[in-house]
């Protein structure tokens, strides 16, 4: 397998490609510690070394199943602790404006107690809270970083000016927003042009459109009730198979090239900015492989102008996330 890109993150070398570890646990049905570790020891070896991971992805009745999982992974192989760079994203529920230090810091007490040995590298609040000064949340951060709980401080859906007035506080390690073929409005460019000019990397989510870019689902109907996307706009009715014609020019593209789609486009966010580092989720050995192989694949500048002019033809219908949670976008 070759070799991928590397990024430096947190003052580490880490691939290009990262490992999302939320479909692990986040799931009705989470798959068997024997699976997961399998996934996790390949997205290892093959150079994904940076992870995502949140305090909140699990369930109502244990909401740290992700982090045990990850502790569980560590002990059973120890060997891994110091190759990966976890970046770990936390308060859930929003905690209060008057409240932000105690919240993140009792989480952060818990999240370091699950972890063990395993020190946090990254902690980054997963939302803004609405009406509170962002300024405000990143002095908290600030003020849990001096205190050693972690090592850096990160950024999560947060826009490039509000970036800005936060790294005049505290150094910011990583930024993590959606980032794919069908999430790149004109404020997620923004905050890449932002990542280029600081050398800050991003940590790219849902590469892959939540499975829409690898036809996850045929149709709105075979979508599971209870999921997330099936709430999301560009899931539902007529805008699905709208957003189904970029897939389409997608497909012709890919295999043009001699690549899956999801490989296009995941190269195509690691060529776009050598900072980008796609984090796409899987408990398949392969599938995590090859998605990693990615990472390695140069586009052309005939490649990225074809792809530029399919995006302008093609733009997603519906938002990214229902009206209801525009709160918790990009702030």
């Amino acid at each position: 397998m070759p070799s991928i890109p590397q990024v430096t993150l947190a003052g580490k070398s880490v691939g290009q490609m990262g490992f999302g570890l939320m479909q692990l646990t986040w799931t009705p049905n989470p798959p068997s510690d024997e699976v997961s570790f399998a996934a996790m020891k390949a997205a290892a070896d093959a150079g994904a070394t940076a992870w995502s991971t949140a305090c909140f992805y699990g369930n109502e009745e244990n909401p740290w199943a992700n982090l045990e999982l990850i502790a569980r992974f560590f002990k059973k192989y120890p060997e891994y602790e110091e190759k990966i760079v976890l970046v770990v994203k936390g308060g859930f529920p929003i905690p209060s404006k008057e409240d932000l230090v105690n919240k993140y810091r009792e989480e952060l007490v818990k999240t370091k107690s699950i972890l063990g040995n395993k020190v946090i590298d990254v902690y980054s609040a997963a939302r803004l809270p609405p009406g509170v000064p962002p300024e405000q949340v990143f002095e908290a951060l600030k003020t849990l970083k001096e205190e050693g709980l972690f090592i850096e401080v990160g950024a999560s859906e947060t826009s490039a000016p509000t970036l800005r007035k936060a790294a005049k506080i505290v150094p910011i390690a990583i930024i993590e927003i959606e980032v794919s073929l069908w999430s790149y409005e004109q404020e997620i460019q923004e905050v890449i042009t932002w990542s280029k000019e600081t050398k800050v990397p991003v940590f790219c989510y849902s590469p892959l459109g939540r499975g829409f870019i690898t036809r996850t689902y045929k149709t709105p109907d075979d979508i599971p009730d209870g999921a997330f996307i099936k709430y999301l706009p560009r899931f539902q009715g007529k805008a699905f198979y709208d957003n189904l014609k970029l897939v389409d020019q997608l497909d012709v593209m890919a295999e043009k090239k001699g690549l899956t789609t999801p490989q296009l486009a995941l190269a195509w966010i690691c060529n776009i900015s050598p900072y980008n580092i796609p984090i796409p989720g899987s408990s398949n050995p392969e599938r995590v492989k090859q998605n990693i192989e990615a990472a390695a694949i140069k586009l052309s500048k005939e490649d990225l102008e074809e792809l530029d002019k399919t995006l302008s033809s093609f733009p997603p219908i519906g938002g990214r996330y229902p009206d209801a949670m525009n709160g918790l976008q990009m702030q």
